[in-house]
């Protein structure tokens, strides 16, 4: 019988449940260097055949269910469009690889020698709105890189405006603030190549504390580069231990 994945460690495994979905979606209300400098990020990802990007991640104590502690990972992100992505990281609690291959996701932690897997047929976008309104998972990034990033990134969003620019590991970034009912983000987008470069979210503490956090910060970007069928595929290792994903109340 396979044991069921705690929902604490099907957040932790996935990396983070990063945007919140909302039901109604209404019409985001955004300046026009925000509306600008989004469009131009998100045309030039959806265009791209393939991707390729190397991110860090932070997260705040508390962000994960049971986790008093900050979390830091690295890794990379690899996908094909329409319906295949892959994604290796490693945590302060051990190594771990994410794919997802038009039929399923599978989540691998090596270090606990555990793998789980959800059922999550469609492309990218069907996949990555499904399990997180389903399990509460969103795989590393996967907002940036669903095949309509505009339309998935204003889900829920009230307001967006420009704060200015910022350099983000000395490229120069436009600086860009968003918000929606119980969730506050924000995004950096390179003002040369329109490419991402940071994006931070920032949701209420329940417990009157500081806000949750978590930051991923994103470099060696590469569009349209040959991919191939072994760098997509994530398979559990022999001898690894299947636990049953939680679905959410």
């Amino acid at each position: 019988m396979k044991k069921k994945l705690p929902f604490s460690l099907v957040l932790a495994l996935a990396g983070a449940a990063l945007l919140s979905s909302c039901s109604t979606t209404p019409t985001a209300k955004l300046d026009a260097k925000t509306d600008a400098a989004l469009t131009a990020m998100c045309d030039k990802l959806a265009a791209a055949k393939t991707l390729r990007v190397s991110a860090t991640r932070r997260n705040s104590p508390g962000f994960h269910a049971g986790v008093d502690v900050s979390e830091s990972a690295e890794g990379s992100v690899v996908v094909r469009r329409p319906d295949h992505l892959a994604a290796q990281l490693k945590t302060n609690k051990g190594a771990r690889k994410i794919g997802f291959d038009g039929k399923q996701l599978t989540i691998v932690d090596l270090a606990a020698g555990t793998h789980s897997t959800a059922t999550a047929a469609g492309d990218i976008d069907r996949a990555v709105s499904g399990i997180q309104s389903i399990y509460g998972v969103t795989p590393p990034v996967a907002e940036l890189l669903v095949n309509r990033p505009k339309a998935h990134l204003l889900t829920g969003v009230k307001t967006g405006k420009h704060v200015g620019t910022e350099s983000i590991g000395g490229v120069v970034c436009d600086h860009l603030a968003f918000e929606q009912d119980g969730l506050s983000w924000q995004l950096w987008v390179a003002t040369g190549d329109k490419l991402p470069r940071r994006i931070s979210f920032a949701y209420p503490n329940g417990e009157g504390g500081a806000p949750l956090t978590a930051t991923a910060t994103l470099s060696q970007w590469k569009l349209d580069a040959p991919v191939s069928d072994a760098e997509l595929s994530v398979k559990a290792p022999s001898g690894s231990r299947a636990l049953e994903m939680i679905t959410l109340p």
